[in-house]
């Protein structure tokens, strides 16, 4: 089912009413939704692909408005439903017109749809989109949440309990947040993995302004992959939509299974990159770091791989808790390669260890020993234990939790992923008191 209508009319607004959730930016400024957004959509006992596009308007001819027309076309044609939407406020508009008329060329079932329809009045001239060919339209109210169940009601039963169960409902795969600076290339990437036009692309930074999902299988895995907007620190952040856009994206790494965070090799390792993983690693997700535009890099200085990661983890050593790849998003090298990595991440964030395994560790590495102020009280380690998985949890009992200093805990951590496949993975450590100890 794909939703469309000229901008501002809000598309945004039915799409998160439908998903009874905020998937989408809304705001009160045209042409907020670029890419198509796709999400799967629960009617009664089945799921359908519900699709959300940006603003259609016939005359626009610039490049992004072109690439935002050839993603509403795709939409269209990959749906079995159309939902158009229209503004009762406005009424019917020269663009409503040209976008019914587009919509008769694909001899697909259309829902006509009268949103802000918020009194009597409204109800009474929204009947005047009858002139658009396509019925009766649903008269809602987006913002009060009025008419809703009624176009649920009505998709269900065009529908029909059959296509309910077909393949438009796709089954929950690995989530994969594309995350990263304005311009680093996420949206190019998700493009190459998936060997299509699927999200739009351009030179300008903050394309992208929402949370993009699109769902793929290859070699019979299936993957969500969400292109996020480019993620700026709260001071660059200078209009409302770029602000919604920035939430949006720290929402998808906390729904997402495996963050990639995206490099621009030209640039290295940046404080906002580092903030962005430091959300990542709260998040408790797993991540791979990905540097792309290594192509372009080679070109200019020639640098090895193994070089490049040094100066990496000299400019930062915190990335030398993940692992690090190199791609081309352009020519498409070393995309591919970045699914197996992310499959042995997601696993790993389901190790359980055991308890024996766990304390054998630190049977000649006891964290006691780690050197401290002679002032400081030194606590009594007894064991350690799993506690938790996504994201990975142990408990240490100690004779007194007060007196554990960083330098313990930096310890612990060090051993444990010495010792563990934890590259990626992020794990906390939580230090309790031992019960013979308070006796």
């Amino acid at each position: 089912m794909c939703i469309v209508g000229r901008p501002n009319v809000g598309k945004s607004s039915l799409f998160n009413c439908l998903l009874e959730e905020r998937r989408a930016v809304v705001v009160g400024q045209a042409g907020t939704t670029r890419d198509r957004n796709e999400a799967t959509l629960t009617l009664g006992a089945g799921k359908v692909k519900l699709v959300d596009t940006g603003g259609y308007l016939s005359g626009d001819k610039d490049e992004l408005s072109q690439s935002i027309k050839k993603q509403i076309y795709q939409a269209m044609e990959e749906a079995s439903v159309l939902l158009l939407v229209t503004d009762a406020v406005e009424g019917v508009s020269p663009y409503d017109k040209e976008v019914a008329f587009l919509l008769r060329k694909f001899s697909k079932p259309v829902i006509l749809i009268a949103n802000k329809v918020d009194n009597r009045k409204r109800e009474n001239d929204a009947l005047e989109f009858y002139q658009l060919g396509f019925g009766r339209p649903e008269m809602i109210s987006c913002v009060h949440r009025k008419g809703i169940r009624g176009v649920r009601a009505r998709l269900k039963k065009l529908i029909g309990d059959v296509a309910l169960t077909s393949a438009e409902g796709p089954s929950p795969g690995l989530k994969i947040a594309v995350v990263g600076r304005p311009n680093v290339g996420k949206s190019s990437f998700v493009n190459s993995l998936i060997a299509t036009e699927r999200v739009i692309v351009s030179d300008m930074p903050g394309t992208t302004r929402d949370s993009v999902d699109t769902i793929f299988n290859c070699e019979g895995n299936d993957y969500i992959l969400i292109d996020t907007a480019g993620m700026r620190h709260k001071r660059k952040v200078k209009n409302p939509v770029d602000a919604y856009s920035v939430m949006r994206s720290a929402d998808s790494i906390k729904r997402a299974d495996v963050a990639i965070l995206l490099l621009d090799a030209a640039e290295g390792v940046t404080k906002d990159d580092i903030g962005i993983l430091s959300l990542i690693e709260e998040s408790g997700k797993a991540c791979l770091v990905v540097v792309n535009k290594w192509d372009l890099a080679q070109e200019v200085g020639g640098v090895s791989a193994e070089d490049y990661k040094k100066h990496l983890l000299y400019a930062s050593s915190w990335l030398g808790k993940f692992p690090i790849s190199f791609i081309s998003a352009k020519t498409g090298k070393g995309v591919m390669e970045t699914l197996p990595v992310i499959r042995v991440l997601n696993a790993n964030l389901d190790l359980d260890i055991s308890t024996p395994f766990l304390n054998r560790i630190f049977e000649k590495k006891d964290p006691s020993r780690v050197p401290i102020p002679r002032s400081k009280k030194r606590p009594n380690f007894l064991y350690i234990t799993q506690s938790g998985q996504r994201p990975v949890e142990f408990k240490y009992f100690v004779s007194d939790p007060t007196s554990v200093r960083p330098a313990h805990l930096n310890f612990i951590e060090n051993q444990l992923r010495t010792n563990l496949p934890l590259l990626g993975i992020p794990i906390k450590i939580n230090m309790r008191r031992s019960r013979k100890a308070r006796k």
